[in-house]
């Protein structure tokens, strides 16, 4: 009986470890060629397994990135609470958690391209119900700095866009060059945007 368990539970390690080379491999090709060029066989040609082998743990190349965007909403949450929790004050927190919204995206810009469906990575649009749980803190700092009662989906995505567009003209070559100055007007345009609520 033992045994038997172990062996479960060796099988369940190797399958989480097969899964987690090819996401890592999905990632390495996009950095490298670009979301198009990813395909199951290159990533198959780089962990040295044959596409079936793939093909037990993932249905096709959307299924990885599916899972790609869960992973990048739940690393983005975590980094934004943790930007939440470094400050007391909620404008304070508000400046934080765009700021280190920033840096994550641009660090992590291929898991920002698939949590965005940007350059057409994805052909089913993103997860609402992941977006809002990755800025569940920027709710609640937004909720303690609104006087008056205002609909908090509205603030949010107020925030969102601002955070998000400015990204999405860096990311797209919109602004080249000017990574800081636009991290700056981001920063600048929270501020305002904070200080009418």
């Amino acid at each position: 009986m033992a045994e038997q368990i172990s062996h479960k539970i060796r099988r369940q390690r190797e399958i989480e470890m097969v899964k987690a080379d090819v996401l890592q491999a999905a990632r390495d090709l996009a950095i490298r060629e670009g979301w198009t060029k990813v395909s199951i066989r290159k990533i198959a040609d780089i962990i040295q397994f044959t596409p079936p082998v793939i093909y037990q743990h993932f249905k096709n190349k959307e299924a990885i990135l599916i899972e790609l965007e869960l992973s990048g909403f739940r690393q983005l949450q975590y980094a934004l609470e943790e930007a939440r929790e470094s400050q007391s004050d909620p404008k304070e927190q508000l400046q934080a958690i765009t700021a280190v919204y920033w840096d994550w995206a641009f660090h992590h810009a291929e898991l920002y391209h698939v949590m965005f469906n940007l350059d057409g990575v994805r052909s089913t649009p993103p997860s609402t119900k992941s977006l809002r749980n990755a800025g569940a803190c920027v709710v609640e700092s937004l909720r303690q700095m609104s006087l008056f009662s205002t609909d908090m989906d509205e603030l949010f995505f107020h925030w969102w866009a601002l955070v998000h567009g400015y990204v999405s003209l860096v990311m797209s070559g919109q602004a080249p060059g000017m990574n800081t100055k636009m991290k700056t007007y981001l920063l600048d345009s929270v501020k305002r945007f904070s200080q009418t609520l």
